[in-house]
C-alpha cells in the first residue's frame, strides 16, 4: 500500500506520470500498491526519471502542485515509495 505522508505526493506522482507517460505508474499510483518486483523496479526507475524532470522545471520557474521548488516533496516521495 502506497501510504502518502503529504496529499501533494500523489499528485505530483501522477502529475510526472502523465508528463512522462508513464502509463504503467499511473496504473500503479491508480491502485495505490506494487505487485511485482517488476513493477517496483518500474516505479524506482520512474521516481529518477521524475526527480530530473523536477529540475528542469524548477529552473523553468514551473509550478507542479502548487509548488516551484519540488525539492522537499521528491525527499518525502522516495521516502514514501520505500516503504511501499
Amino acid at each position: 500500500m502506497i501510504d502518502y505522508k503529504f496529499p501533494a505526493e500523489r499528485e505530483i506522482l501522477f502529475h510526472y506520470a502523465k508528463k512522462l507517460q508513464a502509463d504503467e505508474v499511473i496504473a500503479i499510483i491508480n491502485r495505490g500498491h506494487v505487485e511485482n518486483a517488476v513493477e517496483a523496479k518500474q516505479l524506482s526507475a520512474f521516481f529518477w526519471r521524475m526527480v530530473d524532470e523536477s529540475v528542469k522545471d524548477a529552473e523553468q520557474g514551473l509550478d507542479v502542485a502548487g509548488c516551484r521548488d519540488l525539492q522537499a516533496h521528491t525527499e518525502c516521495i522516495m521516502q514514501t515509495l520505500r516503504r511501499c
